[in-house]
């Protein structure tokens, strides 16, 4: 993203949150999506949600729908890991993401909500004055060092963490991925994140609607970067310290919450549920 303005994909995805709160039966709820929106963004949201989806499905298939099962999904980890206990939510790469302000118990636990200046700026412009739970951390993944912007503001590694990372992976660099696994293997106790199949950037493998989306965030100016490989995605988060306990394709938990009239959900995004062994 560029600096000085919000992401472009943070604003899509906002979009496709806002879309699915006008569906008959919503996967979730997020009141806040709608705020988010600007521009061509919050016009297209007022047009009929039905049909602005099937418009979006047919010419890029998949992602409108994968942030909506992924939304769903990592809600539902996360009110089961609140209900277990925690003392910190660290949401990195938070975007337009609500949930610190909609999830129910969230406000028993401090949280932490990380991300580029240019992003967080509109996003403090919309929630207004910060809830006491809350704490922003503006930082850039490709620059600054998370453990430094996390210590500075308040945060301890001693404490029952559970860290969210979505939709950021695919943004990054090896490095910056590869370190913040590190620091979060060391300083949390469970980690949530998705990840991109590497196949769908060296062209190993064909999904439905990858190449779609793979030149319309080119187009957007924030480009597909970096991939994991699946099968070795056990291997490469025990090196670094953390325990898969579930790395599905998106695809697949889709089938957990649609019962009928099923979109095309992104096969190449995955979900992953990790412990964090240190």
């Amino acid at each position: 993203m560029r600096t000085g303005r919000p992401s472009h994909t943070a604003q899509h995805n906002a979009l496709f949150r806002a879309l699915e709160q006008r569906f008959p039966q919503p996967l979730f709820e997020d009141p806040w999506a709608r705020r988010f929106l600007r521009g061509r963004y919050r016009l297209i949201a007022m047009l009929p949600a039905a049909t602005v989806a099937r418009v979006i499905d047919k010419r890029w298939p998949g992602p409108r729908a994968a942030v909506s099962v992924r939304t769903r999904y990592l809600d539902d980890a996360i009110i089961r890991a609140l209900s277990d206990g925690l003392d910190q939510v660290v949401i990195l790469g938070a975007g337009f993401d609500s949930r610190a302000y909609r999830l129910p118990g969230i406000e028993r636990a401090r949280v932490f909500e990380v991300d580029h200046p240019s992003t967080q700026a509109m996003k403090r412009a919309v929630v207004g004055l910060q809830a006491a739970h809350v704490t922003f951390v503006a930082m850039d993944f490709a620059t600054d060092a998370l453990g430094d912007a996390l210590r500075a503001s308040g945060f301890r590694s001693d404490l029952r963490t559970l860290f969210v990372w979505e939709g950021v992976t695919n943004y990054l660099d090896e490095a910056s991925v590869d370190s913040t696994l590190r620091f979060v293997a060391h300083s949390g106790t469970a980690l949530l994140f998705t990840y991109i199949d590497r196949a769908i950037l060296d062209g190993s493998a064909r999904f439905e609607g990858a190449a779609e989306s793979i030149d319309y965030v080119r187009k957007l100016g924030e480009p597909f970067t970096y991939g994991l490989e699946p099968r070795q995605l056990e291997t490469h988060l025990r090196e670094r310290g953390l325990e898969l306990v579930e790395d599905l394709p998106l695809s697949a938990v889709a089938d957990r919450y649609y019962q009928a009239d099923r979109p095309v959900v992104s096969g190449f995004y995955h979900v992953v549920a990790a412990r964090c062994r240190g």
